[in-house]
């Protein structure tokens, strides 16, 4: 805090206000850079989230004639039982159809570099997505999706978002792992305007994207997330995805029979994948041009829902009825098999979106069916067999993602329910286990991935040295400049360093807040040229260190930040490194691909 005489001092000095509150408030600007991006990244997902629901329903209403009742897909449902029987049957056809024909131009037309997938841009990528391609990719998800196609609508979401935030990070010169960072924070903003689940959101950036937990990366996740979510509550006014009630554990003795919920799940989960890659294999083999493809899928789902008209789209209609315990046995089980049918045609077809609400779906009517069979044998004991519908989704999404902690906190955000947390946890991490045995640790992503990795050589991106890393130095002046001078060059943004030059060849920097502090002290006057009171440099980055060696000499100096020259005996200030940006490639070198 700045005592009151230093508080006149520094209204008298020429420096403006809005730079004195900045060197105030921050230390660095790496911390408001960080925010700001991440919070426009934010942002961003929350309204592409919207425009992409609101996409939906429109499509709806070209393909059917009728507006789905509410936003988040579950009028899909009700479409499907408004509509004749011959309507119902060829709208997915229709549907697929199309979808399939704009995925086509993708796959032909828009060749690029640029990945398109948020994960392959993450794990095998520098952090670029192909713009063009993330959105005629989420044309034809629309069109799956709004026809009736079984799958899930955050898998595009989640893309657009990547989308918005891999352009964010070149729009501010990112580095490689600030990119994909950023490529990250899309992720954690999609998951959290999907599922109205922020803490969520950033652990599945963390726990599946990027495979890890330091806090470089999750403050930024935490931020994106949370500001799409409350952009879309304030803003949108969005509300809850499912309607979930109150879950209640009689007895201690009842904690077992999650166990064996978690157990069956685990067991579940294997098949299910292995079903997805068997219909993709099958629809492969028909050697079929992509569009005919996925009206084929569609064809599978317009036969099913003439008998269940429930797999139809997302189906968050009916997870919220089947966890308001109005739907339930010989019925339960039927829509069950034919949703796992149907998501396998839509899938297995090449249809485009997301599998974790499908995911929840199966989880829902696995865990209810289990619990309505408990019920009838120990009905004293398990009164309330839809609380085990709830933990079932946790379970089976733990299971299919191999991300467990994500599933639990995903699980207590839509119930905000704490009685939900130890059945939970037990349910998730038995799942998690007992389907690791099966799947030696590979999640429903791992396919996106390998396809990614038999294209790439994934040791291209991985930085060996700091050279992709350099920045432009942000304020760099003569030795003979005078300090009133150079604050007033730096009105625009707050820094950490200031490198004085003479000539071409670094010689000396400061710390703008320090020469604040001895400028209130009355030690030095606004008319000292900085070469008089700036330090020598003693430690400076070349384009060729390797990473370890750059790391011990921030260790070295303490300092966030370090200049670049070309040599031992060369000293042109090419750039400036941060330390953030070292610790998070080192990480990316570290990180076990899953």
């Amino acid at each position: 805090m700045l005592t009151k005489s230093q508080a006149r001092e520094l209204t008298r000095t020429p420096l403006s206000w809005l730079m004195r509150l900045r060197l105030i408030l921050f230390g660095h600007d790496d911390l408001v850079s960080v925010v700001f991006w991440a919070t426009l990244v934010g942002i961003a997902g929350a309204f592409a989230s919207v425009l992409f629901r609101l996409g939906i329903r429109l499509c709806v209403r070209l393909f059917s004639g009728y507006w789905p009742l509410s936003e988040h897909g579950s009028g899909l449902v009700d479409v499907a039982l408004k509509l004749t029987w011959w309507h119902r049957a060829l709208m997915p056809a229709i549907g697929g159809l199309l979808a399939g024909a704009v995925l086509l131009f993708v796959k032909r037309r828009l060749v690029s570099s640029k990945a398109i997938d948020y994960i392959e841009a993450v794990k095998v990528g520098d952090g670029r997505i192909g713009f063009r391609g993330s959105i005629l990719k989420s044309v034809g998800s629309m069109l799956t999706i709004s026809s009736g196609g079984s799958i899930g609508r955050e898998g595009s979401m989640v893309q657009l978002s990547a989308m918005l935030g891999s352009r964010i990070g070149l729009l501010a010169r990112a580095p490689v792992p600030r990119l994909r960072l950023m490529v990250a924070c899309g992720v954690a903003a999609g998951i959290a305007a999907a599922y109205n689940a922020p803490i969520s959101g950033a652990l599945f950036a963390s726990e599946i994207v990027l495979g890890s937990m330091s806090m470089e990366s999750f403050g930024p996740l935490v931020i994106a997330s949370v500001i799409s979510n409350a952009t879309l509550h304030r803003v949108a006014h969005f509300g809850n995805v499912f309607d979930v009630p109150h879950v209640a554990v009689v007895t201690n003795w009842e904690l077992i029979f999650y166990i064996m919920l978690g157990v069956l799940l685990g067991h579940l989960a294997p098949p299910f994948l292995a079903l997805l890659d068997y219909a993709k294999s099958k629809f492969v083999r028909l050697k079929l041009p992509l569009y005919w493809q996925l009206a084929l899928g569609g064809v599978g789902v317009g036969a099913i829902s003439l008998l269940v008209p429930e797999v139809w789209g997302n189906g968050y209609s009916v997870v919220s009825h089947i966890l308001l315990g109005q739907v339930f046995g010989w019925t339960l089980l039927a829509i069950l098999l034919a949703k796992v049918l149907a998501t396998a045609s839509t899938v297995g077809s090449g249809g485009v979106g997301g599998v974790l609400t499908p995911s929840l779906f199966i989880g829902a009517a696995v865990g209810t069916l289990f619990g309505d069979l408990l019920q009838l044998m120990m009905p004293h004991i398990v009164p309330q067999p839809v609380a085990y519908g709830v933990i079932g989704m946790g379970g089976f999404l733990a299971a299919t993602t191999q991300a467990p902690l994500t599933s639990i906190l995903m699980i207590f955000e839509m119930t905000l329910d704490y009685n939900v947390v130890l059945p939970l946890m037990l349910a998730c991490v038995t799942a998690h286990y007992t389907a690791k045995v099966y799947q030696h640790g590979k999640s429903v992503y791992r396919a996106t991935l390998d396809q990614a990795m038999a294209a790439e050589h994934v040791d291209d991106w991985r930085l060996r040295t700091v050279e992709a890393l350099v920045k432009p130095a942000a304020v760099v002046v003569p030795r003979d400049t005078l300090l009133s001078e150079v604050f007033n060059r730096m009105s625009r943004r707050t820094l950490r360093r200031v490198y004085v030059t003479d000539g071409d060849d670094l010689v000396a920097w400061f710390r703008p807040r320090e020469l604040l502090e001895r400028l209130q002290k009355g030690e030095i006057g606004w008319d000292v040229p900085v070469g008089e009171i700036a330090q020598p440099v003693n430690e400076t980055l070349t384009p060729d260190m390797s990473l370890t060696e750059a790391l011990d000499g921030f260790l070295r100096e303490k300092v966030r930040t370090l200049p670049v020259t070309p040599g031992q005996w060369r000293h042109t200030l090419l750039g400036e490194v941060s330390r953030d940006d070292v610790l998070l490639a080192i990480r990316d070198r570290l990180t076990v691909t899953k």
